[in-house]
């Protein structure tokens, strides 16, 4: 299918290039002998890091010192810009500048690839689009109209990763099954049990909002969220998130409405007491137990809180909440 370029701005996904990656961006250029390979080298480098830092939100493994463009030696002979996804190949994370709309794709990186994802580095080099994903090319330069959305890379990943599991599971013995159920127990464990909830039974993290905030300032920091007056059950949990320079801590606000078949559910983030605003491109997405977006939202700039749409679910079902910054991300699951 062919998008225009209203349809490719719409799906194109906004992200913070951090001070760490333009240093080691930096770093690599110096190292090249003239200004228009030195150029290449970080705005490669750029393109390389935005993707890696995507696919962590995602929850995919990268990398991102495994290929050719982490080489010096691989950077000075060639333009590449590639990185290594954990257990099913190559992506090459290709670049281009403000405003252009055709992107250059050179013929040595156009074999042993799961596909191409286009990024457009802002002229600031602090924030970048990721445009979109094409899993073949067939000239050396494509125009923007040409990309799939991005979406079309998680299900291209995830069918990759289908297939393996797939073959691993044919060759696999009865006892390396029972080891790989054993295996995936602790994660089961570590889920919010609503039905508990229910019963008045809460972990020690989940706290009353008033145990989180000073009562004071309770009223200011939720006076511009809408009031659930239908929640039976409401807890909130402190999320710090270990970023590479420094930690930002965010209020995980969880309510639930017993109905007469299901569970309904609110999922709302607000920045931690004594603060007004959340930190801009703050992620909340709701995950399927696959792994799938089911929802996603971010924050802008000056955003008191952020919210999920509500959702329900019956006595039994299983999804994830995922909260992201920059290059840091927490997942917290859930039973129904």
């Amino acid at each position: 299918m062919i998008y225009n370029t209203q349809e490719i701005e719409n799906f194109a996904l906004p992200m913070l290039i951090g001070r760490n990656w333009r240093r080691l961006a930096k770093q690599f250029a110096l190292e090249q002998p003239n200004r228009q390979k030195a150029e290449q080298v970080y705005f490669n480098t750029l393109a390389v890091c935005v993707v890696h830092d995507y696919l962590q939100w995602m929850g995919i493994s990268t990398e991102l010192n495994a290929g050719d463009s982490w080489n010096p030696i691989a950077r000075l002979g060639s333009d590449v810009a590639d990185l290594q996804v954990t257990g099913l190949g190559v992506l090459e994370c290709r670049p281009i500048r403000e405003d252009r709309q055709i992107c250059r794709i050179p013929q040595d990186v156009w074999g042993d690839r799961i596909g191409y994802v286009v990024v457009q580095i802002e002229d600031s080099v602090k924030a970048a689009n990721i445009w979109g994903f094409i899993n073949s090319i067939e000239s050396e330069y494509i125009s923007l109209n040409q990309l799939q959305p991005l979406e079309t890379l998680l299900t291209t990943l995830s069918a990759l990763r289908l297939s393996q599991n797939i073959e691993i599971n044919d060759a696999a013995s009865q006892d390396t099954a029972i080891q790989d159920t054993a295996c995936r127990v602790p994660t089961r464990n570590n889920s919010v049990n609503f039905s508990e909830w229910v019963q008045g039974i809460f972990g020690e993290n989940w706290q009353d909002l008033a145990a989180i905030f000073n009562n004071q300032n309770i009223a200011y920091n939720f006076r511009n969220s809408p009031q659930d007056k239908d929640v039976d059950i409401e807890r909130a949990k402190l999320i710090d998130l270990q970023m590479q320079f420094g930690s930002q801590t965010v209020v995980l606000l969880v309510a639930l409405t017993p109905e007469s078949d299901n569970i309904a559910v609110r999922v709302r983030l607000y920045p931690p007491d004594g603060e007004i605003y959340l930190p801009p491109n703050l992620r909340l997405a709701l995950l399927s137990i696959e792994g799938d977006i089911l929802q996603e939202v971010r924050s802008r700039r000056q955003d008191n809180y952020i919210q999920l749409s509500r959702f329900t679910g019956e006595t039994g079902e299983r999804f994830s909440i995922q909260v992201a910054l920059e290059n840091a991300m927490i997942v917290e699951n859930f039973e129904i």
